[in-house]
């Protein structure tokens, strides 16, 4: 959709070393001697990576410094191959429907999970709402009663109430109750924006570098739902990766 043409995809994780091996084999395989560009927004661990790599061939620790702060690596980085060409570290593109450019530093924690995140379960009715801190609200407005699971980080405080009255809810608790954002952060804190989707399949509700909530419909059993989040910050759906 986008025009890029991928020739190959791998799954890896830089933090716990699975399949950096393998990447640097196909990545070696790939570039034909050519320069290689690492590339992605903000906050997805280009640095990490590529200290990874580094370790892996050298068993030197971390080259670059890393840091869960947005736009740190302020200026492209050269590290030298044997053969004459670089891998670049390029600096982050800034997605501004990401929720990390919305929370302090002390927040950042919330949109950058160190720890496997436990999924949890909410039996819901319609007309009930859960809201996501004091960062979001998920709304469930039609359909039959069922199980919604949210991928949030384990220090984010869910709370369910009912639909009525929930603007009130997030009025009177927003800073204290609901938190993040702090009642000292609360005065330049975007307002919530509400987004509505009729959803026809197993899907995600993905709070953009938030988290998801999987939904669970069918063609012959729609399923109505609202997503809240801070202006700017993108609310959207996609097929259940779980």
């Amino acid at each position: 959709e986008e025009g890029l043409r991928p020739v190959d995809v791998l799954l890896t994780s830089a933090q716990n070393g699975q399949a950096i091996k393998e990447l640097i084999a196909r990545i070696e395989e790939l570039r034909a001697g050519r320069d290689v560009y690492v590339v992605g927004v903000t906050n997805v661990g280009k640095s990490t990576l590529i200290n990874a790599i580094i370790k892996e061939i050298t068993g030197n620790q971390e080259i670059i410094t890393t840091s869960r702060f947005s736009g740190t690596t302020l200026d492209k980085i050269e590290i030298p191959l044997d053969d004459g060409s670089y891998i670049f570290d390029t600096p982050g593109i800034i997605h501004r429907h990401q929720m990390a450019h919305y929370l302090s530093a002390k927040d950042l924690k919330y949109v950058s999970p160190k720890k496997e995140i436990k999924p949890k379960t909410y039996q819901l009715n319609p007309s009930q709402t859960l809201f996501l801190g004091g960062l979001g609200r998920f709304d469930f407005l039609q359909g039959d009663k069922q199980g919604f699971t949210a991928y949030f980080d384990n220090n984010l405080k869910l709370h369910r109430t009912k639909l009525q009255g929930a603007d009130d809810f997030y009025d009177r608790h927003a800073g204290g109750l609901l938190t993040p954002p702090s009642a000292k952060e609360l005065a330049n804190f975007p307002k919530l924006v509400r987004h509505e989707f009729t959803i026809t399949s197993k899907t995600d509700l993905v709070f953009s570098g938030l988290g998801w909530v999987r939904i669970l419909a069918k063609p012959d059993s729609p399923v109505v739902v609202a997503g809240w989040a801070p202006e700017g910050v993108g609310v959207m759906v996609r097929k259940a990766l779980i």
